[in-house]
């Protein structure tokens, strides 16, 4: 297996990267503010910084307020532990050995999918829970203590590409400082600015009638009751299914806390639709239809969270092009493959999205590897993305079946995983998870590198014939 960490390159150019829009979370005090959805664009600093490169992280806020929780697939866990190693990842991760699934009406269990340690350590990694801060506080000091600078408060309000004059992108801030760079690249989440530039048009959005609701609940609220007590002592992801209807949850910060997703499909929400995609809608659990979807357990739980960001999902269609018509640009995260709100996998992938960059861009020896280096990226990360994205969607909406046939057949077939586990079994697992849990990032890039573009490279390095044939005609004159 190929390091997640690059080696420097030959020649190091100047990287713009372009961070997230707001998320915006609660602290303590009820209070809300704005935090950066700039996962990607700071995984991506780093691995470019590591590849030598020289990278400026362009970012309108600032990094001091908590958010909500995320599931750290093993594929992007094996990345993170060799960043930073077992010992400090596990300092604020909680191991997740299963996902409980229940009636969220009764709270009656209806099955598990163990992660059977077996199975999982052939992936490579570990399934983690994190709290999204503490994920952005590890990258934040990778990424600076690798080299790049991170500016807040920084904000992009255009965005130019270069010109044959000029090949060199270009952005503008609000102060209204222009910032060049030789390769521009934009992780500023599903609203990104950079990628009108790149698609030279309007991304349409079409509602897709499902609203997600993020909340974070304190250790000490739930510890003291005896039904939310076991909720923040296990290593489980818990998902409470029900028509329309679904409620995700696991503890994370070191059982701190326990975050919580809730799902509404068709408006069971009962709140207005519409409006602008954002992470910004605060709002009270009391506003929200509950009563006649959660059981009396779940009903406590969502009293104590007080308030709740609302986000309202809206779908874009796959980004056919990541890469700009100058060669220059490029498109990461969900700038380039906008993600299920609430979703497992969209925090890997734009780490993966991070890793395949900064390995390419390891064996840069002149500018004019940068549109295929660029192209590589794409050609490796897009087909993945958008199968794994697809398959979030099909899960979540699998958990809010309506009462009949096929969520009985899903209860049917949670409950047969309960059964005993033999060779074939673990077997029969690694194969079902295989896909997405044991893909390696830079196994990806590297194996591009040897079978393709060493080859590109050594043929510009070398002589043409037409210059051979050149010189010794003006030898023979």
């Amino acid at each position: 297996m190929m390091s997640a960490i690059p080696s420097p390159a030959a020649l190091s150019l100047d990287f713009i990267v372009v961070g997230g829009g707001l998320y915006l979370v609660i602290n303590p005090f009820n209070e809300s503010r704005a935090f950066p959805d700039c996962i990607g664009g700071l995984a991506v600093a780093y691995a470019l910084s590591k590849a030598g490169q020289r990278v400026r992280v362009l970012e309108k806020n600032n990094l001091n307020v908590p958010s909500g929780g995320h599931r750290m697939t093993p594929n992007s866990s094996k990345i993170l532990r060799q960043w930073i190693g077992e010992e400090e990842l596990m300092k604020s991760a909680v191991r997740c050995v299963r996902c409980k699934t229940f009636d969220l009406r009764t709270g009656e269990a209806v099955g598990y999918i163990e992660w059977k340690p077996a199975v999982i350590a052939e992936t490579g990694g570990d399934f983690l829970l994190m709290h999204r801060n503490d994920l952005v506080r590890i990258l934040h000091r990778l990424a600076t203590d690798a080299g790049a600078i991170v500016d807040f408060h920084a904000e992009v309000t255009s965005v130019q590409q270069g010109t044959e004059e000029d090949p060199k992108p270009a952005v503008t801030l609000a102060t209204g400082e222009i910032i060049k760079a030789d390769v521009l690249v934009g992780a500023d989440g599903c609203k990104s600015l950079v990628r009108k530039v790149v698609l030279e048009e309007e991304d349409c959005a079409e509602p897709v009638r499902m609203t997600l609701y993020t909340g974070v609940i304190d250790a000490k609220d739930m510890v003291t009751d005896p039904d939310l007590a076991p909720y923040i002592s296990s290593d489980e992801w818990a998902i409470g299914m029900s028509p329309g209807r679904c409620m995700m949850g696991h503890p994370v910060a070191a059982r701190t806390q326990y975050a919580i997703h809730l799902f509404y499909w068709d408006k069971l929400d009962r709140l207005p639709q519409g409006g602008e995609e954002s992470w910004e809608d605060l709002c009270s659990i009391d506003g929200i239809s509950t009563s006649d979807a959660y059981g009396p357990a779940f009903q406590t739980m969502l009293k104590l969270t007080t308030n709740l960001i609302r986000t309202q999902w809206k779908n874009h269609e796959n980004t056919v092009e990541w890469v700009d018509s100058t060669g220059r640009m490029v498109l990461l995260g969900d700038a380039a493959h906008p993600s299920f709100p609430g979703g497992t996998h969209s925090i890997s992938l734009a780490i993966e999205d991070a890793v395949v960059l900064g390995s390419l861009f390891s064996h840069l020896s002149t500018i004019d590897q940068v549109p295929s280096f660029l192209g590589a990226y794409q050609e490796l990360r897009q087909r993945r993305c958008e199968l794994v994205m697809a398959a979030d969607v099909s899960n979540a909406r699998m958990m809010t079946f309506p009462d009949g046939p096929l969520a009985d057949k899903r209860n049917a077939d949670m409950r047969a995983k309960n059964d005993d586990w033999d060779e074939g079994t673990l077997k029969a697992q690694f194969e079902e998870i295989a896909e997405i849990f044991a893909y390696n990032a830079g196994d990806a890039a590297e194996e591009w590198w040897v079978n393709w573009g060493r080859f590109s490279a050594a043929a510009r390095e070398r002589p043409s014939m037409m210059n051979i044939f050149s010189g010794i005609t003006k030898c023979q004159a």
